[in-house]
């Protein structure tokens, strides 16, 4: 049998159009056209005249949206990867950039990248890819780029201070006993130098900070805005916290913030306007966990009037069947008391203010002797005040007292909301849209920790990979729209 002639070292000379190879729907070529679209005059208008010609900031913008589309996070990964990748190769017709230039840029434009963000979303809105019905937001935690061993408090830094000194007195000693200092020793000299800088600015900070006070402060050396937070399974890493609204249409994201607070507490009214500052209207529900019903929060919530909220209390589930919390207690507006799962009358016994300037109400049994469940109802008294929970109450306390906020009547109206079937169906499409997200980006895209540090820099990086996700929801969900609203006449303008 003849076979055909094969070669692979064979030189060969081709003539190609990298678009006509990879098509209009391949990511380079979306990318391309939206950048294109919104165009990148603010940061054009940045660049000086005079001098070496720049790269054109549309092909950086192009190939960092493309490196996080394609898992090339960072630009060494982008840079390595040229060669091979042939929607590279089509963005910057052959003419890659070196990977500083790709780092230097993303950090530079911060707030350009935050507005193209914006006009992306637009462009969703505009393909009908936002309904506007359901928003779902939630947060999800993304490690930093620190090592939890380098969170050091007072003492810590301390004895990495003494440490240093130690290692710069020996260095200077071998210095003195040579003649011609090893351009090593000298390294070595000038890097432990720069680390004592470095750790005597991190004791300033602490002091001010009140860590002679307290060993609880801690600063990190490596990533010193990152913190310390507890995953799910309980272990601990240094970590930035990303707060997502997502419409539940397609999964298009409408909003994010980056914080280094380790809770949901107070994100939910930002979230919920930033999302409607993007799109342009509300929507027509917000849902979002326990972790984000703050103190204060249900009268937000009832004051906005642009959107139906949907956000359980954090006793909410654990007390629907316990008949000794507070919430099965029944109340009668002509007595003025509550009466518990025994019949017995609590009456209203002093008023209060929380840590958080929230006045309660402390209701009291008259007497709890002799009731068959004393002990039980007791214990329900040892939930921190200002929680939403009951009254921590005094050692010698002999009779059950639960703890009362004006805000338990909205919450009240909440639980009562969300245990309707409407408030069911509502509530559940939480998990299938914005937990889709979160797990699309760590396990699917692998991204599970930030690749530089401080919280302007990570904003930046996440920046990236929410414009990412969004063009990956054009391309599935609305190509031939999009191909009608680039190149069909019928696109609608994007703000600047």
């Amino acid at each position: 049998m003849s076979f055909r002639e094969h070669d692979p070292n064979q030189s060969t000379f081709a003539w190609m159009n990298y678009r006509a190879i990879l098509k209009n729907d391949h990511p380079a070529c979306v990318i391309n056209d939206i950048v294109d679209y919104v165009g990148t005059d603010e940061i054009e208008a940045t660049y000086n005249k005079v001098g070496n010609p720049a790269y054109h900031p549309r092909m950086m913008v192009k190939i960092l949206i493309y490196g996080d589309y394609q898992g090339y996070y960072g630009g060494r990964p982008l840079y390595n990867n040229f060669k091979t990748d042939l929607g590279l190769r089509y963005l910057t017709a052959d003419k890659f950039p070196d990977h500083r230039t790709i780092n230097e840029f993303r950090i530079k434009f911060k707030n350009e990248f935050a507005d193209i963000f914006t006009k992306v979303v637009i462009i969703c809105v505009n393909l009908g890819l936002v309904a506007f019905e359901n928003l779902a937001i939630d947060s999800q935690k993304i490690k930093a780029n620190a090592n939890l061993f380098q969170n050091k408090n007072i003492k810590g830094i301390g004895r990495e201070m003494e440490k240093i000194k130690a290692q710069i007195i020996q260095i200077q000693e071998q210095e003195a006993n040579t003649t011609v200092i090893p351009q090593q020793l000298q390294r070595k000299h000038a890097t432990l130098e720069h680390r004592d800088r470095k750790i005597q600015d991190a004791l300033k900070i602490l002091k001010e900070a009140g860590g002679e006070a307290s060993n609880d402060i801690r600063y990190n050396l490596t990533d010193p805005e990152s913190k310390v937070m507890t995953d799910k399974t309980g272990a601990k890493h240094p970590d930035y916290l990303c707060h997502n609204a997502v419409d539940d249409k397609c999964q298009v994201i409408t909003g994010i913030k980056v914080t280094n607070i380790p809770t949901d507490a107070g994100q939910l009214m930002p979230l919920k306007e930033e999302s409607k500052k993007n799109t342009g209207r509300p929507h027509k529900n917000t849902e979002a966990d326990c972790g984000y019903s703050t103190a204060g929060e249900y009268r937000r919530m009832a004051a906005d009037t642009e959107t139906q909220y949907y956000v359980p209390d954090r006793t909410m589930r654990c007390s629907k069947n316990d008949p000794y919390s507070k919430w099965n207690f029944i109340y009668s507006r002509e007595d003025d008391a509550f009466f518990c799962s025994q019949a017995r009358p609590l009456y209203l016994k002093r008023i209060g203010k929380d840590q958080f300037g929230e006045e309660y109400f402390v209701y009291e049994s008259e007497d709890c002797s002799g009731c068959p469940v004393r002990d039980l109802c007791l214990k329900k008294m040892k939930v921190k005040e200002g929680d939403g929970g009951e009254e921590s109450p005094p050692s010698n306390c002999q009779n059950r007292t639960i703890t009362i906020y004006s805000e338990d009547e909205l919450k009240r109206a909440m639980r009562e909301k969300l245990d309707s079937e409407e408030g069911k169906k509502i509530y559940q499409r939480r998990m299938s849209t914005v937990e889709l997200v979160h797990g699309d980006m760590q396990l699917n895209r692998g991204f599970t920790q930030f690749h530089l540090r401080g919280l302007d820099k990570v904003t930046v990086e996440y920046v990236l990979l929410v414009i990412a996700h969004n063009i990956r929801k054009i391309i599935l969900h609305g190509f031939h729209a999009f191909q009608q609203f680039i190149h069909g006449g019928q696109s609608t303008p994007v703000p600047s």
